[in-house]
């Protein structure tokens, strides 16, 4: 009986040792945005390349495959500029930011950034909605219960401009703002 005690007791110790004790990790350490980068597409990866060191691509709700990073001509120069958005993480301080790149002599450059509104991305583009013949950045930022908001950007003098805020609950309502 004694010889029974002791092995039961050497393979609960066996198995707690190999099965430790730690301490299960945040739920928000374990759950991130899917990438939506394609290892083989070079622009995206050396797009990726000149965000901060830990920065996280932010992907949008309805899937669409360019995610958070949108491309179009904002300045009127025939080559596409492309609008990054991305969250820093800094210690368990969670910034969201976007990035404005353009090509020059060959290779990209950021050449603006700000920081993002709410938890997380509704929608992100670059398109012509005052239909003035330039183009516009919309940034669309969850901001929580339902509600959105959208910054639209405009290029002026060598940099973006905040041209004007919205508010906005559903992807309906984001669409009739574009047409």
């Amino acid at each position: 009986m004694r010889n029974k005690l002791m092995n039961i007791f050497l393979v609960a110790a066996v198995m707690l040792m190999l099965g430790g004790c730690r301490i299960p990790a945040m739920p928000s350490d374990l759950i991130t945005a899917p990438n939506a980068v394609d290892d083989g597409d070079e622009m995206h990866t050396s797009l990726l390349a000149l965000l901060p060191d830990g920065a996280r691509l932010l992907t949008m709700p309805d899937g669409n495959p360019n995610n958070g990073i949108s491309y179009g001509d904002l300045d009127g120069d025939g080559q596409n500029e492309a609008i990054v958005v991305y969250e820093e993480e800094v210690g368990r301080q969670r910034t969201l930011k976007a990035a404005l790149l353009m090509r020059r002599q060959e290779a990209w450059q950021i050449v603006w950034h700000g920081e993002g509104s709410g938890h997380g991305l509704d929608y992100a583009g670059i398109r012509d909605i005052d239909r003035d013949g330039a183009a516009e950045i919309l940034l669309g930022w969850s901001l929580g219960a339902g509600v959105n908001g959208l910054d639209i950007y405009e290029w002026d003098k060598g940099t973006l401009k905040l041209q004007d805020r919205k508010g906005y609950h559903e992807s309906i309502e984001l669409r009739e703002m574009m047409n």
